[in-house]
């Protein structure tokens, strides 16, 4: 399923937990794990700053050599050890590299590299505005929160294809041995129907999206699976079922929002359910 897992871990934020989920989910799903330590340039440009400016072109690259190599030294000495400690006794291939650059630059460039099928990273708010990743890549994205209830929540709606977030919410629920709720949205703030390659309609009556998705719900419940159908802000009613149930985590697949409230146009949707969820998330690209 998800057999090469990146964990991306920032020079500016260092959270244990998603270590731990990572091992976890090594373990599972018999995945190979590889930790990219990323050197921030933002980091090392903030800590020149703040040195006397009349120093020379070359003590300021004597500087900037120890900053980076004091930062290879946390990753080698924290970062690396605690996978280590994680993994002892294990059988999980472990990978582990550092680089420099922008966060999510670092990363784009290491999955161009490499076959991953899916970046783990850790839930950090406050750097969550640089995450371009959440709309660059087509890998899924799993920002974890450390939550521990084990209760997935998969969020369908008009506004996606609804063929990879059930199917992936199948097998993790099966393979983690994790509770399955399914969630189908009638966005009303944005009444269009996304087809199964994902073009947009034109703007539909709220019955017939409402019928679309009591069909799909239908099918879902066939296969044995606890559905519900209601109708809101997608955002916020999947914030809402999530404080709920208490899930674990929350699979989103390929929404196409593109009008909020009043009609006004939405963007970084996946930044803003990030932003204002306490919850893990998966996102499939």
């Amino acid at each position: 399923m998800f057999n090469n897992i990146l964990i991306p871990i920032s020079s500016e934020f260092y959270q244990k937990n998603v270590l731990n989920r990572a091992v976890f989910l090594a373990e599972k799903l018999q995945s190979k794990l590889t930790i990219i330590y990323i050197i921030e340039e933002k980091t090392i440009s903030q800590a020149i700053k703040l040195i006397d400016p009349y120093r020379t072109p070359q003590e300021l690259a004597e500087i900037k050599k120890e900053i980076i190599n004091k930062h290879k030294q946390t990753a080698a000495e924290i970062v690396f050890d605690d996978a280590k400690q994680l993994t002892k006794n294990k059988k999980i291939e472990i990978n582990e590299k550092i680089v420099e650059g922008e966060f999510s630059e670092a990363i784009q460039r290491e999955i161009e590299l490499n076959q991953y099928d899916l970046i783990l990273m850790g839930f950090e708010k406050e750097c969550l505005l640089k995450y371009r990743l959440l709309e660059e890549t087509t890998i899924p994205i799993w920002i974890d929160a450390g939550y521990e209830p084990d209760t997935i929540l998969v969020v369908c709606s008009n506004l996606a294809p609804n063929k990879k977030a059930p199917d992936i919410g199948i097998k993790l629920s099966k393979k983690l041995n994790w509770d399955l709720q399914l969630l189908y949205i009638v966005d009303t703030e944005d009444t269009v129907q996304v087809d199964e390659e994902g073009h947009r309609s034109d703007k539909k009556p709220e019955r017939t999206l409402l019928f679309h998705g009591q069909k799909f719900i239908e099918e879902i419940r066939k296969k044995g699976i606890n559905a519900e159908l209601i109708k809101g802000s997608l955002e916020k009613e999947t914030i809402n079922a999530a404080e709920k149930i208490k899930t674990s985590l929350i699979i989103i697949g390929r929404e196409q929002k593109k009008k909020g409230m009043l009609g006004l146009p939405v963007k970084n949707l996946k930044k803003k359910i990030a932003e204002k969820c306490n919850h893990s998330i998966l996102f499939i690209n």
